[in-house]
């Protein structure tokens, strides 16, 4: 469980880069299904789910900030507009535009 925490601390840090499960399985030496599973029990959700709803928090923030939605795509770690529109209206209903305010 030590490890599960050192792997969440370590996902906070970094939740804007690139991160795989090969590439968390080898820095705290555990292998992918015991990291899965362990990670699982210990949050509730599988990791990506985990950095997944982190980052779509923190775009709704940014983009209530104005914000525009492409840029905050790139900001938040997604790797294409696609991906994250997606994301983003399944998780809050709307469209990352609708939720943009600009001034």
């Amino acid at each position: 469980t030590d490890r599960v925490g050192e792997v969440i601390e370590y996902i906070n840090e970094h939740l804007f880069e690139e991160i795989s499960l090969d590439m968390l399985s080898q820095k705290f030496y555990l292998s992918k299904v015991h990291l899965t599973r362990k990670f699982k029990s210990y949050v509730g959700s599988n990791i990506w789910e985990y950095i997944s709803t982190k980052r779509l928090i923190r775009a709704k923030e940014l983009l209530k900030s104005g914000k525009w939605p492409t840029e905050v795509a790139e900001i938040c770690g997604f790797n294409d507009y696609s991906t994250f529109y997606r994301a983003y209206k399944q998780k809050y209903g709307v469209s990352p535009k609708e939720d943009c305010i600009k001034l």
